[in-house]
């Protein structure tokens, strides 16, 4: 099961200050786990993001040669892995042998589904072809009942997602988004668009803004930048700090979570 709870909460959350006076906080996303302090998209990244009661934690998907969703932002293991191996050329059992620089064995989805089992939403964001089809495959063959969003900078992907599950928030990932990349959003009713936070403009933001879409910039370990974004309207920001980020929150409005 999934839920559309991730894509309302953007919404939710989208201007700071609030009617009333209340500071609302914009959404934290975990990016690839607390991957400032542990290996990236590494299971020791998401159980320290579960102990920290993250907003939502994100995970990148690559498939296996035989279809098997791999946790991976690389198509290459080589950074974060003892040996350095093509992702969509090894077959799933292959790729299970492969030991990550930390000595966990490489995550597949289903591995970190079983992690987390609904704990804090989870966003999968899809690398590969193919990949929200066979993620979403195996977010159903676990019965896995946590809130889910999918995200991709690949539109067929998007698109794919849309198309064989519309309940389930999708999100376009892009670098410095331009009017195509919202009219794409606006016309396939995709919940947020991700930007590059080092190539949004005023301009751009407001363009996005009066468009409706709801943005989640990444990458931002920033604490002002986070600041800043919080007060152009940012829905949300992907962090390598989610937990610092919360804390500095906290610090500077006491009481506006």
């Amino acid at each position: 099961m999934v839920s559309r709870a991730c894509s309302v909460g953007y919404r939710r959350r989208m201007n700071i200050p609030c009617s009333g006076g209340k500071t609302v906080r914009p959404v934290v996303i975990a990016h690839r786990g607390a991957s400032r302090r542990a290996l990236e998209n590494s299971l020791e990244a998401f159980s320290l993001s579960l102990s920290d009661r993250a907003d939502t934690i994100e995970l990148d998907v690559r498939l296996s040669a035989d279809g098997v969703p791999v946790v991976l932002h690389d198509d290459r293991t080589g950074r974060i892995a003892r040996e350095n191996l093509s992702v969509a050329r090894c077959s799933a059992a292959r790729l299970r042998r492969v030991r990550l620089k930390n000595g966990e064995p490489l995550p597949f989805l289903a591995d970190v589904l079983d992690l987390i089992r609904g704990a804090v939403p989870l966003q999968v964001e899809v690398k590969a072809a193919g990949g929200a089809a066979e993620a979403l495959r195996a977010i159903d063959r676990t019965r896995y009942a946590g809130e889910v969003t999918l995200s991709s900078r690949l539109r067929e992907e998007c698109l794919a997602a849309r198309a064989s599950r519309p309940a389930v928030p999708c999100g376009l990932v892009t670098g410095r988004p331009s009017a195509s990349d919202v009219a794409f959003c606006l016309r396939h009713s995709l919940s947020s668009i991700h930007p590059d936070h080092r190539r949004l403009s005023a301009l751009r933001i407001r363009k996005i803004r009066e468009a409706g879409v709801p943005f989640v910039p990444y990458t931002v370990d920033d604490e002002e930048r986070f600041f800043r974004l919080a007060a152009c309207g940012a829905a949300g920001v992907f962090s390598n700090r989610a937990e610092e980020l919360r804390a500095a929150w906290r610090e500077r409005f006491p009481g506006g979570e």
